[in-house]
């Protein structure tokens, strides 16, 4: 063997198996008894606890209560109003001696009134009618807007919480791949003790199981990375502790694409929300027409007052009062233009939401389909790898292989239970993506007969 190359291989050894022979980072004994959270748990919490989802919620309310102001408008409307007033000073007279003398005097300085008025709407033109619409258009889409938040949060705590079942089983091959190269130092050592093999087998196999505690260590901190962001998500404390219930294997299934467009077209909040957008356009249009209409209303009032003069210490008065605009310089008319166009634009994005919505629905298909197939290959490449690793190993020992076959085949298993750990969370994101495209439970997706 060439010295330079032994020397090389040497110094990486030492340097690899000082950094590879430290013990893993010691794990705090946690003060507090871990949360257990299974799928349907985590999707409560974030539902219970999500900011966005209470500030939709606090949306909706505000919207309703905006009904109520809008209906007022027809309703009976009573106001009260009072005052006092200290005037001074007060203008006199002097009455001349033959009338009597004396000063009289003009005015009075202490004044006061208090009294109540009520208006009720006779007629609008359709105008408080088109508010009260406007209204239950604007509650209605901040219902669903806030239905749709729920469906997104759902999702990605689902996708958040699969992603820990994916760190975890990446950690699972790392220890089984560490385990694997352990095996391999064993074997060679022993070789190498009993004079069957060189030393630079021995040499290979400890950076080999240096590498592989490197690649642990990662597979670890990926682990609490990816619980630390369910936990962000559900507003626990990153500091406490969680543990999830990993989900049954996935069951393929095979989406019915026309049926699934259907029911996204009769469930998808984004389609009712373009609807109810609509509606408001249409409604729009109304309360411009309104604008120029004619205005009804009954008046009345009731009013107690100081008594002076030539005035009693009451009054009161009931009437109709009318209004309709002549000329507003083509205000109105201008607005009716812009609420027709208006009412186009939001054919015109209902129409494309709806397309929308069934390309997203075609989009998740294909992702399932290929998260399918690619899940059915790699149980059959682990298989396979594992075989070829047995062989390697076998042929080794026997003297008729040579350890790079070995780390090879080990390094081949390595990567197919990767790809097979990626595919499963690719299958369970891509299945719970197309439920969110629907609209619907994965349970209920329309499938085909397989």
């Amino acid at each position: 063997m060439n010295s330079k190359v032994t020397i090389a291989v040497v110094c990486t050894v030492l340097l690899v198996s000082l950094a590879g022979a430290a013990p893993l980072p010691a794990q705090e004994e946690p003060s507090e008894q871990p949360i257990v959270l299974t799928l349907a748990d985590a999707i409560q919490m974030a539902l219970e606890r999500n900011y966005d989802l209470q500030i939709a919620d606090s949306r909706t309310q505000q919207a309703k209560a905006g009904y109520g102001e809008a209906a007022a408008a027809d309703r009976f409307q009573l106001n009260f109003a009072g005052a006092y007033l200290r005037l001074g000073p007060v203008a006199s007279m002097t009455l001349p001696p033959e009338l009597g003398g004396g000063a009289i005097k003009l005015g009075e300085d202490n004044t006061w009134n208090y009294g109540a008025s009520a208006y009720k709407s006779l007629y609008s033109a359709g105008r408080n009618a088109a508010l009260r619409a406007l209204a239950r258009v604007g509650s209605a889409t901040a219902e669903l807007n806030a239905a749709a938040a729920r469906r997104q949060i759902a999702l990605a705590t689902t996708e958040l919480f699969y992603g820990i079942v994916q760190a975890q089983g990446l950690l699972r091959v790392a220890e089984q791949n560490k385990h694997r190269a352990d095996e391999q130092f064993q074997v060679a050592a022993a070789r190498v003790a009993a004079g069957a093999a060189p030393q630079f087998d021995q040499l290979r196999a400890e950076v080999e199981v240096a590498n592989a505690h490197q690649g642990l260590i990662a597979a670890r901190t990926a682990v609490a990375t990816a619980k630390s962001q369910l936990k962000n998500l559900l507003t626990i404390d990153v500091a406490r502790p969680i543990e999830i219930e990993a989900p049954p294997q996935p069951v393929f299934l095979a989406a019915d694409w026309p049926a699934c467009r259907e029911l996204a077209g009769q469930t998808r909040e984004e389609i009712k929300i373009a609807q109810q957008q609509v509606a408001a356009a249409e409604q729009s249009v109304r309360l411009a027409r309104a604008a120029r209409g004619v205005n009804l209303g009954a008046i009345g009032a009731y009013t107690r007052q100081s008594a002076g003069g030539f005035s009693e210490d009451y009054s009161w008065s009931l009437g109709v009062q009318a209004s309709k605009p002549i000329l507003d310089g083509g205000s109105s008319r201008s607005q009716q233009r812009q609420a027709d166009e208006q009412v186009k634009q939001a054919h015109l994005l209902q129409q494309q939401t709806t397309e929308l919505v069934a390309l997203d629905v075609w989009q998740a298909v294909l992702a399932l389909e290929e998260a399918k197939a690619k899940l059915a290959s790699t149980g059959k490449t682990v298989e396979q790898a594992e075989e070829g690793l047995r062989l390697a190993q076998i042929r080794y020992e026997a003297g008729v292989g040579t350890p790079v076959e070995v780390t090879d085949a080990r390094t081949a298993l390595s990567a197919a239970e990767t790809n097979h750990v990626n595919a499963v969370y690719s299958y369970r994101v891509a299945e719970a993506r197309l439920a969110r495209a629907v609209g619907v439970p994965a349970s209920e997706l329309p499938v085909t007969e397989q």
